[in-house]
């Protein structure tokens, strides 16, 4: 009568077999939504894939879950691919994956990698473009929706750590077509405003809510943005572009509240470590000058100011011989050179006066031949009237008076 029951175990496992032998449900394509998720410590994920009609256990093993391109979460739409088998123990079938891909975000992730491929090789992420943000920031721009959960954790945090910064908020939107303009506008107004820091902050979201972040012309704006800025876009699993081109990423809004900010605590810790500090090196410092003092006071010059110029005026004495002895050596080595050079000297200076009198004598002796002097010695005599020469007779009147020049002195006459 007992050969007829089986056991649980041997009909679970009669089960399993029959279905491990179909070979439709050894490769199955399935879609669905991702719940009740459970990672395991060893990598194995368990969740349950449900559409809104019904719902299968999954389990996808930690070696195939490593090669994911993606972090697994509730919530998310995904495409798989494995075989359905049945757990002998409990009896439940269950779903066991060997692939899966986020549902109709194969393109965006496409998209992704080839934008942040280029971006890459044109130097948008390189780290010597990163400006060093500010240690204590006195204005922080913050860029984040209005309403947001992310604005609220950044302003609390900020007041908390550093209620000193000055916090100016801009609205954005954070997600939707075409939000990424208005950030674009909202960045290069601020940029010209003289912040400290910028923070853009938004809280976590799918791929296809944060793809504003993953535009090119807003990679390029923040880029070129020369106020440091500091993103804090999604959770900490969560990756855009502009957390490699911004000049420090953080895993959460808080985090680049933290990040963007002095502990006020750790400030007033830090002034009273360094004027400890200070105080030591000042008391070490004047010690030191205080050594060096009493070293100079018992110096040997404080003593017997005239050694120190001893040394100089001996020195003196030295260079004076030396110039001496040269100069004594050098007339005598110069001497006959100087003689010969005096009796040339005086030899051509004798010539030049010997010519330049031969050639005054000459002009004398042409001078004297046409001299008026010589005339008069001959006979003749010159006529003045009122102190005027007299060459022509017109020039006489009767009754005028004259006075005559001749060879050896003068005499007046009247014309008849």
């Amino acid at each position: 009568m007992d050969e007829k029951y089986l056991s649980v175990f041997a009909l679970n496992k009669y089960i399993k077999a029959r279905m491990d032998s179909d070979y439709q449900l050894q490769d199955v394509m399935i879609k669905g939504e991702i719940s009740n998720y459970r990672p395991h410590p060893s990598g194995h994920m368990y969740f349950t894939l449900k559409d809104e009609n019904a719902s299968v256990n999954a389990i996808m093993f930690a070696s195939n879950a490593k090669r994911m391109a993606f972090h697994a979460n509730n919530g998310d739409k995904v495409l798989v691919r494995g075989y359905v088998s049945v757990y002998e123990k409990t009896g439940q079938y269950q779903l066991y994956i060997r692939e899966m891909s986020r549902d109709g975000l194969g393109n965006l992730f496409i998209q992704f990698e080839e934008l942040k491929k280029k971006l890459s090789s044109e130097g948008l992420f390189n780290e010597e473009h990163k400006k060093p943000i500010p240690t204590i920031p006195q204005r922080i721009a913050v860029l984040s929706a209005k309403q947001g959960a992310a604005l609220q954790d950044v302003l609390r945090t900020i007041k908390g750590r550093f209620p000193a910064a000055r916090i100016i908020i801009f609205p954005i939107p954070v997600q939707g077509k075409g939000a990424f303009i208005k950030i674009i506008e909202t960045l290069k107004g601020i940029d010209q405003l003289n912040f400290s820091t910028i923070l853009l902050v938004r809280g976590g979201g799918s791929i296809e809510d944060l793809w504003n972040f993953n535009e090119e012309a807003l990679v390029r704006c923040i880029y070129e943005l020369k106020t440091p800025i500091i993103t804090g876009v999604g959770h900490e699993t969560d990756f855009t572009l502009v957390d490699f081109v911004s000049d420090l990423r953080c895993a959460t809004p808080t985090a680049a509240a933290v990040a963007a900010t002095p502990h006020v605590d750790e400030l007033t810790e830090s002034v009273v470590h360094k004027k400890v500090q200070l105080q030591t090196l000042l008391t070490r410092r004047l010690e030191i000058e205080r050594q060096h003092l009493n070293h100079l006071r018992s110096h040997y010059f404080f003593k017997d100011p005239h050694r120190l110029i001893e040394n100089d005026l001996l020195k003196m004495m030295q260079y004076k011989n030396k110039l001496d002895a040269f100069h004594d050596k050098f007339m005598i080595s110069h001497q006959s050179i100087i003689k010969k050079k005096l009796q040339t000297l005086s030899y051509l200076m004798n010539q030049t006066m010997a010519k330049e009198q031969f050639s005054y004598m000459k002009k004398v002796e042409k001078l004297d031949l046409v001299s008026p002097l010589k005339t008069l010695a001959r006979g003749y005599a010159l006529v003045k009237k009122d102190d005027k020469l007299v060459d022509s007779v017109n020039m006489l009147s009767k009754g005028d008076k004259v006075e005559l020049t001749l060879k050896d002195g003068h005499v007046e006459a009247e014309i008849k």
